[in-house]
């Protein structure tokens, strides 16, 4: 009807984790709704084809060094037409990953850039994109929206969810989660985004998770490497003053 603007998209679907960030507040200030839920796939999700993973740099350089980057890309591609890897710097700081002498002919697995084209390579669906500050990621989430449907908060939850033989979500008992808990759990060394449901369901809490033998870690992860990791940074003797 003539006189009538357009409304504009903006609902983001968005991680629970992403809220110790300052962005959310940024996002909601420029008028997105958001809708808090727990993510197994992306931090954002803005389209039910589109989900984003956002990574200040100091969670890039420890992301790509512990390959949990790699995962993450690895599910994105798997369950969204478009994934999108946003790189998000500080307003205050230079626009820029590394000097332009630093960069070499060749690839270097040492150098955040090679590692960068590298998992590009690996996913040729995901898209790199770069944020200057907070409100260039609201500006850039506003122009990914556009022309967009609406996600549906119920169905970007169930994304990445492992399913039982019913075809239901497994998760559908987990009804009460310790947060703070998870949050550590998955920052344990050998602990990747492949094994840490497996780890949440085989042990009741972080103590047990603390006296189980590596035996049995290598089992729940599936991988002796990992199992080690973290069996060798819970042994680890804590400094003394």
């Amino acid at each position: 009807r003539g006189g009538q603007s357009k409304v504009l998209p903006r609902r983001l679907v968005v991680d629970m984790r992403e809220f110790m960030s300052c962005l959310p507040a940024v996002l909601h200030q420029q008028g997105f709704d958001l809708v808090p839920t727990t993510l197994e796939v992306g931090d954002y999700v803005l389209s039910p084809e589109m989900c984003v993973e956002r990574k200040a740099l100091p969670d890039l350089h420890a992301s790509l060094g512990s390959g949990r980057l790699y995962h993450q890309a690895e599910s994105m591609s798997k369950h969204y037409k478009t994934p999108i890897l946003l790189i998000e710097f500080d307003a205050d700081k230079a626009f820029t990953l590394q000097s332009v002498h630093d960069i070499g002919d060749d690839i270097d697995p040492r150098n955040i850039m090679s590692k960068l084209v590298l998992l590009l390579l690996h996913f040729p669906k995901l898209r790199l994109v770069w944020s200057r500050s907070l409100h260039a990621t609201a500006d850039i989430f506003s122009a990914l929206k556009s022309n967009q449907d609406e996600p549906d908060p119920a169905a970007a939850a169930l994304v990445g969810v492992p399913v039982g033989p019913d075809g239901m979500p497994l998760s559908g008992s987990e009804t009460v989660v310790n947060q703070a808990a998870q949050e550590l759990l998955r920052k344990l060394p050998g602990v990747n985004d492949a094994n840490y449901r497996s780890l949440m369901s085989a042990v009741g809490s972080l103590r047990e998770l603390a006296d189980t033998p590596v035996e049995r870690l290598e089992v729940i992860m599936g991988s002796a490497k990992n199992a080690r990791m973290l069996r060798e940074f819970l042994d680890a003797p804590c400094p003394r003053a």
